[in-house]
């Protein structure tokens, strides 16, 4: 290599200049995102049913559920909770709308066979979007655990929705 670099120092000197240029330029290229957007495979089904053991839910809801959403094209993998909330993984590059559809169908067609208390699936789109932006521990000196639930359910939930850009709040704990 030094014997190259020696005879030939014209082209070393135009293949480092080459590379210092296509650096620029893809510096200059590339956009920069602090969230770039992502397309997440997975749809969840909720059921509610009240009242119920969760050795009923999985046998009356979940199950069923399972086996009528198995049955929809590019689910890789299907997860259920106990509560009934049915997860479906599919194949990347799957069109989500066209799942969606898809899901939708195969639920409407499973609802009459469900029991009559438990309440409409709700289908949900994962995304992005959904994800937690931020997570605040609230500690107020004088307040109880009951008390300062209490202040954070009327004064400061409702003080962070009304902020601009703020889609959604909730108290966990």
């Amino acid at each position: 290599m030094e014997r190259f670099s020696v005879k030939k120092p014209f082209t070393v000197l135009v293949a480092v200049i080459a590379v210092i240029v296509l650096g620029i330029v893809s510096f200059t290229k590339m956009p920069l995102d602090l969230l770039p957007e992502l397309s997440l495979p997975y749809l969840m089904v909720l059921t509610s049913y009240p009242g119920a053991s969760p050795e009923k839910v999985r046998k009356e809801i979940s199950e069923p559920m399972e086996n009528a959403l198995g049955t929809v094209s590019n689910v890789e993998n299907v997860y259920s909770e106990n509560f009934s909330m049915v997860q479906l993984e599919f194949v990347d590059g799957t069109n989500m709308d066209s799942a969606m559809v898809k899901v939708s169908s195969a639920v409407d067609q499973l609802s009459g066979n469900l029991p009559e208390t438990a309440a409409h699936p709700t289908i949900l789109e994962l995304s992005m979007n959904m994800l937690a932006t931020a997570y605040v521990g609230v500690e107020r000196e004088g307040y109880d655990i009951y008390e300062l639930s209490d202040y954070v359910e009327r004064t400061l939930l409702p003080y962070m929705e009304r902020q601009e850009g703020v889609a959604s709040v909730s108290a966990i704990g």
